[in-house]
């Protein structure tokens, strides 16, 4: 009978495992089929919004049109009449486009007319053409678009002889202006946020008393831990959005009020991670550093501390963590806005914030929130290795010594 029960619950231990494993693998399998073919250098370098022109050559008496040599560029169809070979390809969105992978030096597309400013504009390699509207010699009207395809647009250029309206765009789609965001964000929470939490940390283990009043601070640490991030969201957005406007002159949400709001989510990690490497050092080595004839202070910030520097470099790599995959907070603290020019006084997203407003439209695109998702794995994944090393190299450092 007790091998039985015990065969049944070995079963329930295994199927439960195996059920959270296929969960997810299926999770990462999804993340990965959807968004890996979007990542690239590209994606992290480029704006998100695109930069778009809107040109024309209305007189190509100018130019020699038809009397432009093929350069024989693969998967490329190229029109001799105006000089330019075009691809069929994709934005960092996962978007098909037609795209310009070719110019000829005397090529009209050199030198178009800049419809807005009224100057020159050359549209050259990497523009994507959304729309050409042309004219051939009997004042035909040719439009050309790019879901037509490469192929197509080229052979209606061939066609033509005057282009009177064309749109073409550069960029987009990149995450730029949120990895900017999410370092300000790292950079401004972990010098308002460490500071404290080491401190609050030093008190609770090296100089209070063991009390009433201290069993309370221990236990509403503990309760803070547990409130969900976006409670902290709304405080940020009552207490800290109104005070961020006072003094930096912030309208609304910002990256720092998003910063006061992380530093409050923060301080109970950073202060019971800390004061847990604090309680693993010898008691000998303070009885050691005091017999000696140093203050109390100085064996702490002399003896205790550096021993316990893993535990603290843990508590910031966790940290760190926890701000790159945050989300609910910043929406209400920070704003859903997605920035290509950053500042601390505006609104603008993180990484996990970016996803959140790529998939809250009618149209999600899960192409690119798919890549963020796994550029924000693969930090958390380097930071969760660091730890373990950094730490490894520390203690051996110790032993040695």
């Amino acid at each position: 009978m007790r091998r039985i029960k015990d065969f049944i619950l070995n079963g329930i231990t295994y199927v439960s495992s195996g059920i959270g494993i296929f969960i997810l693998i299926a999770i990462l399998v999804f993340i990965f089929r959807n968004g890996f073919g979007s990542l690239s250098m590209s994606l992290l370098t480029s704006d998100y919004y695109q930069t778009t022109y809107n040109t024309n050559i209305i007189d190509s008496t100018f130019y020699k049109l038809g009397d432009f040599e093929d350069p024989k560029i693969e998967n490329s169809f190229f029109s001799e009449t105006w000089g330019i070979s075009l691809k069929n390809g994709n934005n960092v969105a996962g978007e098909k486009i037609v795209e310009i992978n070719y110019v000829a030096v005397s090529s009209p597309f050199k030198s178009m007319n800049d419809v807005a400013t009224g100057e020159k504009r050359e549209i050259g390699k990497g523009y994507a053409l959304s729309k050409i509207i042309m004219t051939n010699e009997n004042d035909d009207f040719i439009m050309a678009l790019a879901k037509d395809g490469a192929e197509e647009v080229v052979k209606k250029l061939e066609q033509a002889t005057i282009i009177t309206d064309m749109i073409a765009s550069t960029g987009g789609g990149g995450i730029r202006g949120s990895l900017l965001t999410t370092l300000y964000l790292i950079i401004l929470t972990l010098t308002l946020a460490l500071p404290t939490g080491i401190c609050a940390a030093i008190y609770l283990h090296e100089f209070s008393l063991n009390n009433r009043l201290t069993r309370f601070i221990r236990i509403m640490i503990d309760m803070t831990s547990g409130i969900p991030s976006i409670i902290f969201g709304l405080a940020g957005a009552v207490i800290f959005i109104p005070f961020m406007n006072g003094v930096i002159n912030s309208n609304g949400g910002s990256i720092a009020s998003g910063a006061l709001t992380l530093t409050l989510i923060l301080l109970p990690i950073i202060i019971k991670t800390t004061e847990e490497a604090l309680k693993v050092i010898p008691v000998n080595y303070r009885s050691a550093s005091l017999a000696l004839g140093a203050s109390k202070t100085q064996t702490i910030f002399k003896v205790v501390l550096p021993n316990a520097v893993s535990g603290i470099l843990t508590a910031t790599l966790l940290s760190i963590g926890r701000i790159i995959g945050e989300s609910a907070a910043l929406i209400y603290a920070v704003g859903t806005a997605i920035k290509d020019n950053v500042a601390i006084n505006e609104k603008s997203t993180s990484l996990a914030v970016h996803i959140w407003s790529l998939m809250s439209g009618e149209n999600p695109n899960f192409a690119l929130a798919s890549a963020i998702a796994i550029i924000i794995m693969i930090i958390v994944f380097i930071l969760s290795i660091s730890v373990k090393l950094i730490s490894q190299r520390l203690n051996k450092i110790k032993v040695g010594n």
